[in-house]
C-alpha cells in the first residue's frame, strides 16, 4: 500500500488551501479546478451533484445567492491512505456568512477522496455535513 508521504500531505493541504481560497475569492471555476472532471459532490444538504462542470455551477450560484461575500476557514483534520495514489481526506470548516438567509458561522466538516493523477491530486469525492448538537430526547 502507498503511504501518505510527507510531499503527498503537503500536495493535499495545498489543495484544500486552494478550495479555500477560491471560496473567499467567490471563484467557482477555481474552486471546481480542485476536482476531478467526472467528480461527485454532495453539499450539506445532501445534494449530489457529478462533474467539474456541475461543481463550478453550483458554486457560482451560491457564490452570488446565499453565500455572497461569504468567508471560509478551513483545516485539514487527517489525511490518510485508502490505496496506492487515493487518499482520505477529512476537513473542518467555518463559515462566515455576512448577511441573507443564512447568515451567521456555521461548522462543517467534510470528506474529500483524493486521487493522484499525473502527478497531481484531485478530488474525485466530496460529501460535506453540518456540525451540530444531535437534538436531546426525554426519554
Amino acid at each position: 500500500m502507498h503511504k501518505i508521504i510527507s510531499s503527498d500531505r503537503s500536495s493535499l493541504e495545498k489543495l484544500v488551501e486552494e478550495l479555500e481560497d477560491a471560496w473567499n475569492a467567490g471563484d467557482s471555476t477555481a474552486f471546481a479546478a480542485a476536482f476531478a472532471d467526472d467528480a461527485d459532490f454532495v453539499n450539506v444538504y445532501g445534494m449530489h451533484g457529478r462533474g467539474r462542470a456541475a461543481i463550478a455551477n453550483g458554486h457560482h450560484f451560491i457564490f452570488t445567492t446565499v453565500y455572497k461575500d461569504s468567508k471560509v476557514e478551513y483545516r485539514v483534520v487527517s489525511v490518510r491512505t485508502l490505496a496506492s495514489g487515493v487518499a482520505l481526506v477529512h476537513v473542518s470548516a467555518r463559515l462566515n456568512v455576512p448577511g441573507g438567509p443564512l447568515a451567521g458561522t456555521h461548522q462543517a466538516l467534510w470528506s474529500g477522496v483524493a486521487t493522484l493523477c499525473d502527478d497531481a491530486w484531485k478530488f474525485a469525492a466530496f460529501h460535506n455535513t453540518f456540525v451540530k448538537d444531535p437534538p436531546t430526547t426525554n426519554v
